[in-house]
């Protein structure tokens, strides 16, 4: 089972480490104020209180059964930058730190960060892409030209097969899953060949340039 630590318990790393519990994954958070791992104890794997202005503490709580470990300690460059720097000593290859600014993630990569994520930026992002499409449920951005879409399909697309639409030929998109909304039925890569029925959400992955293209 993978495992997992959040370090700092903003919003962000709150709703992070509670999500990747409910998944069934292992999970770790630490934090310095004492009243958010008390409202987060039972909903984790184990919940720590520590001063996380300081990287000297790590090795005391992670192992090398840790898979990825996600910094979300706000502004605070110095006790990030330290933090990724004893991970990186302890042995992580996965750390994954939230940095606010562009200045902010040129850093945190040079000093060994695996992967920095800007969460207002991504909000910002996906309100876009659902804002611009009416049938867009949910967008998820994966690199600068890809994403994955949750979209509801129009009525008039009912009893077309996917090859008939065109979804990989026509407009270069790959179908994940097709649902039907009221049976609560998932289809995971479905065959060419499977009809659309009635109140379907599809989950698919294409470049963004394709995806606004799409006129139903």
């Amino acid at each position: 089972m993978r495992q997992f630590a959040v370090i700092g318990l903003g919003n962000f790393g709150f709703s992070l480490a509670v999500s990747l519990a409910r998944k069934g994954y292992e999970v770790l958070v630490i934090d310095s104020d004492s009243k958010k791992i008390e409202e987060i104890k039972d909903l984790v794997t184990n919940a720590i209180v520590h001063d996380v202005k300081t990287g000297e503490y790590l090795k005391e709580y992670l192992n090398g059964k840790i898979d990825t470990v996600i910094l979300n300690l706000g502004e605070t460059i110095e006790a990030n930058s330290l933090a990724i720097y004893h991970l990186k000593k302890i042995g992580v290859k996965n750390i994954i730190v939230k940095a606010v600014n562009e200045i902010q993630a040129i850093l945190y990569k040079k000093i060994g960060a695996t992967e920095i994520i800007n969460p207002e930026k991504m909000a910002g992002e996906r309100l876009a892409e659902r804002l611009s499409s009416p049938n867009l449920i949910e967008y998820i951005p994966l690199a600068p030209e890809y994403g994955i879409f949750e979209i509801a399909l129009p009525d008039k697309l009912s009893g077309k097969t996917i090859k008939e639409i065109g979804f990989r030929k026509k407009h270069r998109i790959e179908i994940l899953s097709i649902k039907n909304i009221l049976t609560d039925i998932t289809r995971f890569m479905p065959d060419p060949d499977a009809k659309i029925e009635p109140d379907s959400v599809i989950l698919c992955l294409c470049r963004k340039d394709d995806f606004e293209k799409l006129n139903f």
